[in-house]
């Protein structure tokens, strides 16, 4: 038996993994299917079949919609076109005949260029023009332009791993570092930016540094690795010539994982639902993948388990992975979804993002309808935003997340908008979700751990193959790429 997609362009059951009930991707030996995908199997002689351990496919993709029509994301709300891993994603999004359904963000989107930041008891524009770049912009004391101009100047550290805020204050000072940096931290990774790696967060700065000791110096002068496999449909042309930045789907982002599990249905790919993982053996070469009610046995085990969720399911005889694969902690995540009567926000752009520096309890605040209207109710004007909370202070701020009041956390959210946007109106409607563990957090160390991890896993010649967001990317299209790049080296 063998497991996981094998389609260049299709990789993953879905684009981010679930964490809150055990879930695997499965392959079992056999020739099958037509056509590209079919081909592809047959040329590898498997059979694929994948379990979900919860009712849906998508993970932290899942869209709800309201009776009024509106459509709000309890999880990731776009996805990002730039660099390689994006074009990836928009060649599956051609493939699955998505192109009708999407939602684009162009560089001249309000969104792109108002972004946000709240400081010092109110809202700062962060620069977005080049003209922006030599005015000063509170909270900082100086213009981006001069800290940039600076940069080059800088003698770099040689070190094997250094945190984000000791790297970006190295690089363009605290300032930069307690405001900007953390901030964009606690909102991408829900993290601490002094406890991340810059190493596993951002290898490419990382490597520049080391290569060229400055970066700006150093990006006008590296080239990243392309693929010629990669960002060759039209639909990445389209995206390339109309400058987009992200998107997202008409029906929400739920619409990529349903769409792809139809998709893969109909190359007879099996796909059983509501099938956690009880329990994992490695014998002969061979894995064994125990279920509620049978066992399963694969000559490849693609996992795409968060890695603490996959440690309590291997084998005693393998606790020495099992205790890496453990080590890499993850944060968890409140997501309030509002939506009130009318134009509500005092100011139109993406959103704001809120330093851990200051006495807040939100990580930050989306403005929905700002950057996706079309997901707004047909009936009336309301307006649609979404707070994020907890991160890696969840604990301290709200205490367990399994028994946390979700009214307590609806009530800070109201607060904090009150505070921050002077919105005093009650919303129309309202949801909260607490993502247990959601985000992996890349921890200074972590390029050793997933060392420790992977060669364990090779000189014990397990059959196994990690993926997910625990490893080298945290984002939707980190995930795609990183199986696809799986299974075409499994391949060869």
């Amino acid at each position: 038996m063998l497991v996981q997609h094998c389609k260049s362009k299709i990789i993953g059951s879905k684009p981010k993994q679930t964490i809150q009930n055990p879930r695997l991707p499965l392959k079992r030996e056999g020739r099958r299917g037509g056509g590209d995908v079919g081909e592809k199997v047959s040329k590898l002689a498997i059979q694929i079949l994948l379990l979900e351990g919860s009712s849906r496919l998508g993970g932290w993709l899942h869209s709800c919609k309201t009776e009024d029509g509106s459509v709000h994301e309890l999880g990731t709300r776009s996805i990002r076109v730039t660099g390689l891993v994006g074009k990836n994603t928009l060649d599956m999004v051609d493939t699955l005949n998505l192109e009708t359904s999407l939602l684009p963000v162009t560089s001249a989107h309000p969104a792109v260029s108002n972004r946000f930041l709240y400081a010092e008891g109110k809202i700062h524009k962060l620069p977005a023009s080049l003209s922006s770049l030599f005015r000063r912009s509170e909270p900082l004391s100086k213009s981006l332009a001069v800290l940039l101009a600076r940069e080059p100047f800088r003698r770099k550290v040689p070190v094997d791993d250094e945190s984000l805020h000791s790297f970006f204050e190295r690089r363009f000072g605290l300032e930069f570092a307690t405001y900007l940096v953390d901030a964009f931290c606690r909102g991408i990774f829900a993290g601490k930016s002094s406890e991340l790696s810059i190493k596993s967060c951002f290898p490419h700065l990382f490597e520049i540094e080391q290569k060229y000791g400055s970066l700006i110096l150093g990006s006008l002068l590296s080239k990243r690795e392309g693929d010629s496999s990669v960002g060759n449909s039209p639909l990445v042309k389209r995206a390339t010539a109309e400058r987009w930045l992200s998107w997202s789907l008409k029906a929400g982002l739920q619409e990529l994982p349903d769409r792809l599990g139809s998709y893969l249905t109909e190359k007879d790919v099996q796909i059983s639902t509501d099938t956690p993982c009880r329990r994992i053996e490695f014998k002969d070469k061979v894995a064994r993948i125990h279920t509620k009610d049978k066992v399963l046995e694969t000559e490849r085990l693609f996992c795409s388990l968060p890695s603490t969720n996959l440690a309590p399911l291997l084998a005693p005889e393998h606790s020495d992975l099992a205790k890496s694969l453990s080590e890499i902690p993850s944060a968890t995540v409140a997501v309030v979804n509002l939506e009130f009567e009318g134009s509500v926000l005092p100011l139109q752009g993406f959103g704001y993002l809120v330093p851990s520096c200051e006495p807040s309890n939100v990580l930050g605040v989306v403005f929905d309808s700002c950057t996706f209207p079309e997901h707004d109710t047909p009936v009336r004007e309301t307006t649609r935003m979404t707070c994020m909370m907890g991160g890696e202070w969840f604990e301290e701020l709200f205490g367990d997340p399994e028994v946390v009041c979700k009214d307590k956390l609806l009530l800070t959210a109201l607060e904090s908008i009150k505070a921050h946007l002077n919105i005093h109106e009650k919303p129309i409607y309202s949801n909260v979700s607490v993502h247990r563990d959601c985000i992996p957090q890349y921890t200074i160390g972590h390029s050793k751990r997933l060392d420790s991890i992977h060669d364990y896993i090779q000189n014990h010649k397990l059959p196994l193959t990690l993926l997910g967001s625990s490893y080298h990317g945290v984002s939707v299209n980190d995930c795609i790429f990183n199986a696809r790049k799986a299974v075409l080296e499994q391949r060869r």
